[in-house]
């Protein structure tokens, strides 16, 4: 056996509880809290953009939004106007109908008093001959 398999070690027992304060890495405490600092402030750059990313969607969406309502109200507008259209389609349709039977209604009153006439010139020739019949 070598020398160094018979030499012990002997290491310092801290009390229950208490730990050493021992650097990671070497580093000093100022160190660790710089880049502990820089690691933070890197998060917070990042959700910075991570705001403004959301930021510009909200916008975007809020545009989005708008031109959807203008859309909505330009078909909300032009559906009025096409039942205004049908009800004057309509009103027109029924003057037309009304049109037609007043039409109907001069052609037989037309028809009527042709007859009228035909039959007053034949009461008057009727009469003629009577008034004929009677003088002679």
């Amino acid at each position: 056996m070598s020398n160094a398999d018979k030499t012990t070690i002997k290491t310092r027992t801290f009390p229950e509880g208490a730990k050493p304060v021992v650097p990671q890495n070497n580093l000093t405490e100022a160190q660790e809290k710089a880049l502990e600092l820089a690691k933070k402030n890197a998060l917070i750059a990042e959700e910075k953009n991570k705001l403004l990313e959301h930021l510009k969607t909200i916008e975007q969406l809020r545009e989005s939004l708008k031109q959807e309502q203008a859309r909505t109200a330009e078909m909300a507008e032009k559906a009025l106007m096409f039942e205004a259209k049908v009800k004057e389609l309509t009103a027109l349709e029924a003057k037309l109908k009304n049109s037609t039977e007043l039409e109907a209604k001069v052609k037989k009153m037309a028809e009527l008093e042709a007859k009228v006439k035909e039959l007053t010139e034949a009461l008057g020739k009727i009469s003629r001959i009577a008034s004929a019949g009677k003088a002679g």
